[in-house]
């Protein structure tokens, strides 16, 4: 009798512990990293500087990658940045008072010394950990940060490759009606000015044959979750990470000073090559890890586009 009790309790027990897991397995959520090639991004925007030998402005700028912090203070959140540093070479002079300050901060010489040069800072969002969401846009961030130097963002010249097609980048903008046929007008950001543009691709839109007005479609530039499903199973046996192409933009930026003629714009076609690590959420309790692997509706047998299916024990793959 005792061992009848005993065997039921354990049963009860399973059964308790077994519904907790499903109910905690169905709170979890599966994200994906997205970040940016910066090795690609640092050195090819480089070249192309130096390409332009001919330009004595061209050769003052030097590209570097950072991550920087952005967002409200409590919520700040490093973000990688482009940064066309002028002069980086050159040691500018800090008043000794601001100078202490900002190493009382924690900074160190050389990112004081990179503050104080005059430069351009370019940001796409998104990054960083996201959610399998669709992504309607892409936003892009570009800071003046120098004195006597615009900023022209061509979207007619840049573009959006995914899946090695190409796509005609369109900016959006509320509440105005996009003609396809016409240029775009290119984005200028003058000294000390921040500018951020929403972008798309031209798939997005389509032509009302009766109307023959162009509206914007429900369609995302990227759903994260249908690129998921297209991508290789992640093995969390395995150790190894699982990083995806995502999309590349390739970026069309000119540099000039406000008063030379448009022959004098130094122009750089800037390589964002975003890629995606695809991350499976599990709970922080070893022991459950273990419990959902085996008995989740998640686990690898059931052959989850996260997990992968592992062949049983006598079969063939």
């Amino acid at each position: 009798m005792k061992t009848l009790l005993l065997a039921v309790y354990f049963l009860v027990v399973l059964y308790v512990l077994y519904k907790m897991s499903l109910s905690l397995e169905d709170r979890l959520e599966d994200k994906v990293d997205i970040f940016i090639d910066e090795k690609t991004l640092g050195e090819q925007t480089q070249t192309q500087l130096s390409m332009h030998k001919e330009h004595r402005e061209a050769r003052r700028i030097t590209a570097k990658v950072r991550h920087m912090n952005t967002g409200k203070e409590k919520n700040k959140v490093k973000r990688l940045v482009l940064s066309l540093i002028y002069d980086a070479n050159i040691q500018y002079p800090i008043p000794p008072d601001k100078l202490a300050v900002q190493r009382s901060l924690g900074m160190s010489d050389d990112v004081i010394q990179e503050l104080a040069h005059p430069k351009i800072i370019i940001r796409i969002a998104p990054t960083n950990e996201q959610p399998l969401k669709k992504i309607m846009y892409l936003s892009v961030f570009v800071t003046n940060d120098t004195a006597d130097t615009q900023v022209y963002i061509n979207w007619d010249r840049s573009s959006l490759e995914m899946f090695g097609q190409g796509n005609r980048v369109i900016r959006t903008t509320p509440n105005v009606p996009v003609d396809l046929s016409q240029f775009q007008v290119p984005t200028v950001i003058n000294p000390g000015m921040t500018v951020s543009s929403n972008i798309t691709t031209e798939q997005k839109y389509s032509r009302n044959t009766d109307t023959d007005k162009v509206r914007a479609t429900p369609q995302p530039v990227v759903d994260l979750k249908e690129r998921i499903d297209m991508a290789k199973p992640t093995d969390p046996t395995s150790g190894e990470e699982n990083i995806q192409d995502l999309y590349v933009l390739d970026l069309m930026v000119g540099l000039k000073h406000p008063t030379a003629p448009d022959s004098q714009i130094i122009s750089v076609l800037v390589p964002f090559m975003f890629k995606m690590k695809i991350k499976v959420d599990q709970p922080a309790f070893p022991p459950m890890r273990w419990w959902l692997r085996h008995f989740g509706r998640r686990k690898p047998s059931q052959g989850n586009w996260f997990w992968g299916s592992r062949p049983r024990e006598g079969k063939s793959p």
